[in-house]
């Protein structure tokens, strides 16, 4: 399968040879010089041109996605965060990476550099603040107090002192810390418990928050009283982080609608606004000036981001390819990594197209060439799984709605829908035959659908409801006979049933966690099963009997797939891509490349080709080796 890049500087990892999708944004900066944009994304920092929004680079390192991005005052370096757990420094110019600040135990959610340009302070899920030397990554205190995850930290525009806020704050919504110290000085809390993030005025006089409501609040950055609010419309609720203007006299804000706003940081007053025009909501998760102040840059939550000019409100250009995400798990800088951008993928059997979704859009595309076919606009919610019958003339959908939705593979047209379940669909597979439909969901069931194949309508009854699963239902197969199905649960068991009477046959113990995935063999000899354990267990297909356990790493088992020949077992981890050998259990490699879960794999029929989709809002096509085909 060969997919075009759109740009020659795209960076795959090894063995990849296609990128789909540039992932979410989460937050966008200006460099100082203003010729370059930097969006810190779920898979890396992108770097573009601002005058011809040409891609010039992407800087990779972090193995986790980006959650907040600063430059120097100097200009001359920027930081960044991850949710793997570390800061990073680069320098500017080159954008080579300079040192890595480790030391927290879970996601740093924001990074700052004092004013002097000699330390940085990051806040992490771990409860604790983070302050570092800038040069040498030594910590030199670690600052403890906060009793929920810190969101945000930045250091007051004297550098004497540090801000931070956390999620649920049970003692205060804003902590003040001495900024060479590290010691506790005092709290904010009036009437607030969750402060999402936090900045300080240029002047240092006033202290500006958001919180879970989406308000903006103003604090006396000494006494920690609340202050005039922004004169704002009842229709107003603030989606991205605050951005100040060069001159430092207004500040500017992504509202409801995909709006962006103006207001006097000294007066509160509103100034202007800057109207989307879009018929549906855009929310804005980012926004930043220009250093010129004559433009404003905002990312919105269908992956474009667009340019303003300050004078005339109006958009100038764009820069379009990042991964849409919904509205209500959208990521802003100072939140932790709740955002799931889950992306399906599946090669239709006859091996002519390929699949992925996109939160309510599925992408049929052209295996040979990549080309998008059909774009699939009518899914009712996030679609979370996607299948192909084997004749590849339909397709299955299912996501966040009790509704599996069928769809014709050529046309894209919508056939109907099954309104089974009383919760989300959580897994889909077709019967060999085509004419029976498993769903399993959230409501910890599993349901047999009739397909009336070769008639007007083809959504049949429901045949029977499968009930023993005490909690979701992951993951289920059927048998290449088409006789079996077999279930995955996260209730940590492994279920055989038999398809023509819905009887239980087995259940199968032995995951300590979650099983994620269930996988038949291609000649149904073996099945297979991932878990949350860390381990894939591989099970006779007739009797169910454990043959082998594949635990050979650390990393949680999200999704399973066999490659054609059925000799290769491949595994979807928090981490890597795993390849083990079937017969001996033996680990034949790993690949690496995306930053989040990957939760989804399909071989092309031929085996040459491993589509990964990831909760980091990209798909990878990766070459199959021949040693990994040949083993």
């Amino acid at each position: 399968m060969h997919i075009p890049q759109p740009d020659k500087q795209w960076i795959l990892p090894p063995n990849a040879k296609a990128r789909i999708g540039k992932g979410g944004i989460n937050v966008i900066e200006y460099f100082p010089d203003g010729t370059r944009l930097a969006v810190a994304s779920t898979i890396g920092i992108w770097i573009y041109d601002v005058h011809t929004c040409e891609l010039l680079e992407l800087i990779t390192g972090h193995t986790g996605p980006v959650n907040s991005i600063v430059f120097s005052p100097d200009g001359n370096l920027f930081a960044t965060a991850s949710d793997d757990n570390t800061a990073r420094l680069w320098d500017t110019v080159t954008c080579e990476h300079k040192v890595s600040y480790i030391g927290h135990t879970d996601v740093i959610n924001s990074v700052d550099i004092s004013p002097d340009g000699k330390r940085i302070v990051t806040a992490s899920d771990d409860r604790t603040i983070g302050l570092w030397d800038i040069h040498t990554g030594e910590l030199i205190a670690k600052l403890e107090g906060h009793t929920e995850k810190v969101l945000s930290a930045v250091f007051s525009p004297d550098g004497t002192v540090i801000a931070s806020s956390e999620e649920f704050g049970k003692e205060g919504g804003i902590r003040i810390w001495d900024a060479h110290t590290g010691e506790f000085l005092k709290s904010y809390s009036e009437d607030t418990d969750w402060v999402e993030y936090v900045v300080y005025s240029p002047d240092g006089k006033s202290l500006i928050s958001r919180d879970t409501c989406r308000e903006i609040n103003f604090w006396d950055a000494e006494t920690g009283k609340k202050l005039k609010p922004l004169e704002t419309d009842d229709w107003m609720s603030f989606f991205s982080p605050i951005a100040i203007s060069p001159n430092r006299n207004s500040l500017a804000i992504g509202v409801r609608d995909g709006d962006v706003c103006l207001w006097d940081i000294n007066t509160r007053r509103f100034l202007k606004e800057f109207e989307l025009g879009e018929s549906v909501d855009l929310y804005p998760s980012s926004v930043s000036f220009s250093p010129d102040g004559e433009t404003i840059a905002s990312a919105h939550e269908d992956g474009t981001i667009r340019f303003w000019d300050e004078n005339s409100g109006k958009i100038t250009k764009d820069i379009t390819g990042h991964t849409p995400h919904e509205s209500s798990t959208q990521k802003s800088e100072g939140s932790s990594s709740d955002s799931k951008r889950t992306i399906s993928v599946a090669f239709s059997p006859d091996g002519k197209t390929f699949v992925n979704s996109y939160d309510t859009e599925i992408h049929i595309r052209n295996s040979e060439c990549g080309e998008i076919q059909t774009i699939i606009t009518g899914a009712s919610e996030n679609v979370r799984i996607v299948t192909f019958s084997q004749d590849s003339k339909m397709l299955a959908s299912g996501g966040n709605s009790p509704k599996t939705q069928l769809w014709d593979t050529h046309h894209g047209r919508f056939l109907g829908s099954y309104p089974g379940h009383k919760e989300c669909v959580s897994t889909l597979d077709f019967s060999p035959d085509g004419c029976v439909l498993a769903s399993g969901g959230e409501d910890n069931s599993i349901c047999l659908w009739k397909v009336r194949k070769g008639e007007l309508y083809i959504i049949g009854e429901l045949l029977v409801t499968l009930s023993e699963h005490t909690d979701v239902v992951s993951s289920v197969t059927f048998s290449p006979n088409g006789n079996s199905l077999v279930s995955g649960s996260h209730d940590s068991t492994v279920r055989l049933w038999d398809v023509q009477t819905g009887n239980l046959m087995k259940t199968l113990n032995g995951h300590a966690a979650p099983v994620n995935d269930v996988v038949y063999s291609p000649d149904g000899s073996i099945f297979a099963s991932g878990s949350s354990d860390g381990k894939i267990r591989l099970w006779d297909g007739q009797t169910g009997e454990q043959l082998k356990i594949l635990n050979e790493q650390s990393h949680n088992i999200i999704s399973v797939a066999f490659s054609p020949s059925g000799s290769i077992i491949i595994g979807g981890t928090t981490g890597p891509i795993y390849f083990w050998d079937v017969q001996t259990g033996k680990l034949l490699g790993t690949y690496n490349g995306h930053t989040d879960v990957v939760d989804s794999l399909a071989f092309s029929p031929d085996g040459k080709t491993l589509a990964s989709g990831s909760y980091d809002g990209t798909v990878l096509l990766w070459e199959i080796s021949s040693l990994m085909l040949n083993p």
